[in-house]
């Protein structure tokens, strides 16, 4: 009996974004070499207009330095000299310390002349934290909502230490597969002190990284909750509202660095250096259980007091779940294959669109996928008949899935 050779002539495949970060470090740099005042302007984005450091020269020759916070939150500052030329400071250095949020300049210290030598300047930079580091302790017995509407599922594309980007500040940062504007929800209750909407700017590019559109909340321990990579206006919040977990805050989008549409979130907190850190965190599943989010898994969201809903996971379908699997199909004269995808689990099917039987050998060609069942497979198919061939599921740590399955068939005599 001679089997006849058939190829699929669409092979599947899908390519995994790898995904990007939060919201910059917001630092500045001042230069004062031999030069009295303030130094030279920056460009500066919203929120790093919302603090600055101001230098006056006195008339022995001195500087005197002032903060001004124009943010509704008070923020830690962080002044660091870099080069120092025959000055010195009357606090020790680096300066650190709490601005309230005055609007007015709050004085922080002076920088004298040490009489040696005729040069003398400085180099300066700064950075802030926002809150106070001395007092923020981060409750972590609290349960966070998935940032995503009730009912809706999504994957984790960068968990914990992810490669791409979750490294320093974004260590224990998550990142959504969502495409452009997604609903964004809140993940716990807490203050808007932050929106930023106006970029339109974003790629994989760390150049793009303080084009990021976001939402930062603040919560009642003192840490954040940051919502970044929001599409062009974006925002659904404004600086000085108050949101409850599970609120709409915005929608996400592909601004700042990000190499594909995705949720950046993170809780996090102020450090004594000036920067934020990001800190571990735990969420509510859908079966209000408390878990810890990895990475490449599907989740769905659970807002308490919400409808009932279906959950279907790719990674708790079974072979078994489609062994009875058996369809009518109508009559194509040819082998046709069929897939449904579930969260990247692949449910792969087979039809026989002849007239007679097919006693068929069928093998599959991958790559970033593995088959629940060994290849090839043998199997007798009835005619104009459907019947289940195997799942296929991504491995982990794929960055791109492709599959593609053949098949030998013959009438069956």
């Amino acid at each position: 009996m001679k089997m006849r050779d058939f190829h699929t002539t669409t092979a599947q495949s899908k390519h995994l974004k790898g995904l990007q970060v939060a919201l910059a470090l917001m630092a500045m740099s001042l230069l004062g070499l031999l030069t009295p005042g303030v130094a030279p302007a920056q460009e500066l984005t919203p929120a790093e207009q919302q603090v600055e450091l101001v230098s006056r020269e006195s008339d022995d020759g001195g500087y005197a330095f002032y903060a001004v916070n124009n943010h509704i939150i008070p923020i830690w500052l962080n002044v660091e000299f870099r080069e120092l030329i025959n000055m010195e400071a009357s606090v020790d250095l680096p300066y650190s310390g709490l601005i309230e949020p005055d609007g007015e300049e709050t004085f922080l210290f002076r920088l004298s002349s040490t009489g040696q030598g005729r040069r003398r300047g400085y180099s300066v930079s700064y950075r802030y934290a926002r809150g106070d580091p001395r007092t923020v302790e981060h409750d972590d017995s609290h349960v966070y909502l998935l940032p995503f509407a009730h009912g809706e599922k999504f994957r984790v594309t960068q968990g914990y230490y992810g490669s791409f980007t979750h490294h320093g500040e974004n260590t224990y940062a998550i990142d959504f597969d969502m495409e452009e504007g997604t609903p964004v929800h809140a993940a716990r209750e807490g203050v808007v002190v932050e929106v930023k909407q106006d970029s339109t700017r974003g790629g994989p590019s760390a150049r793009y990284a303080t084009d990021a559109n976001y939402v930062l909340v603040m919560h009642s321990d003192g840490s954040f909750g940051n919502y970044v990579h929001l599409r062009p206006n974006g925002a659904a919040v404004q600086v000085g509202e108050e949101v409850t977990a599970g609120d709409l805050v915005g929608y996400s989008g592909n601004t700042g660095q990000s190499s594909g549409p995705h949720l950046h979130f993170d809780v996090r907190v102020p450090q004594r250096n000036g920067r934020m850190q990001s800190i571990p965190t735990r969420f509510l599943n859908h079966e209000q259980r408390v878990v810890s989010l990895e990475e490449s898994a599907f989740y769905y969201a659970y807002h308490p007091g919400g409808p009932d809903f279906e959950v279907v996971l790719g990674s708790e379908l079974r072979s078994s779940d489609f062994a009875d699997h058996e369809e009518s199909i109508a009559a194509s004269e040819r082998i046709e294959f069929r897939t449904e995808d579930v969260d990247l689990t692949y449910v792969l099917f087979i039809g026989n669109g002849f007239d007679v039987a097919m006693e068929m050998e069928i093998d599959i060609r991958m790559s970033g996928v593995r088959s629940d069942v060994e290849l090839p497979v043998t199997m007798t198919i009835e005619p104009r008949t459907e019947r289940f061939l195997t799942l296929l599921r991504a491995v982990p740590g794929a960055t791109q899935l492709q599959f593609s399955p053949s098949v030998r068939y013959s009438p069956v005599r």
